[in-house]
């Protein structure tokens, strides 16, 4: 009877905790940039290519490599441009330069090369989701930033369905 009694007390102990955790958005509730609809906003400078671009950050230059997105090359050293390239890019450049536009984080914040990692808004439209249904760029995500994941594989097999642009014949 006793240790039932005392397994109960835990798991009362552990609810109240991870209770009251939830409630102040600690512990494993903390947010890491997940749905903030208080996330600060930032100009779009300027676009490198079709999943990197550079906002202003309090008067820095801020990189942001787009999560879950990887369009045909265009500025990579030693690489030929790609076919739909130039494409991805100017899809880019006319959707995102001088717009304002809101940061998702996921896990990670930063990649190895230290660029900022993140999911774009342009209002309440997925830039990286946009983009890939465009069939400007694939779906790819590296673990454990996976957020969208399943949201931007979608809208990859709606563009390969579609025969759009990369996904062509």
């Amino acid at each position: 009877m006793k240790k039932v009694t005392a397994g109960l007390m835990v798991a009362v102990v552990a609810i109240i905790v991870l209770s009251i955790q939830f409630m102040t958005g600690s512990g494993p509730f903390k947010s890491s940039g997940f749905g903030n609809t208080d996330a600060q906003t930032y100009k779009v400078l300027r676009v490198i290519d079709g999943d990197t671009i550079i906002v202003d950050k309090q008067g820095q230059n801020m990189r942001v490599r787009l999560i879950g997105v990887d369009t045909p090359e265009t500025v990579k050293p030693n690489t030929p441009v790609q076919p739909y390239g130039k494409e991805a890019s100017n899809f880019t450049k006319r959707h995102l330069t001088n717009q304002k536009v809101r940061l998702e984080y996921d896990r990670e914040e930063k990649d190895r090369y230290g660029r900022t990692l993140a999911y774009v808004w342009l209002g309440d439209e997925l830039y990286n989701e946009k983009i890939v249904k465009e069939g400007l760029a694939r779906a790819k995500f590296y673990r454990p930033n996976d957020k969208y994941q399943i949201r931007i594989e979608q809208a990859q097999k709606e563009a390969q369905k579609q025969q759009k642009n990369i996904w062509q014949r």
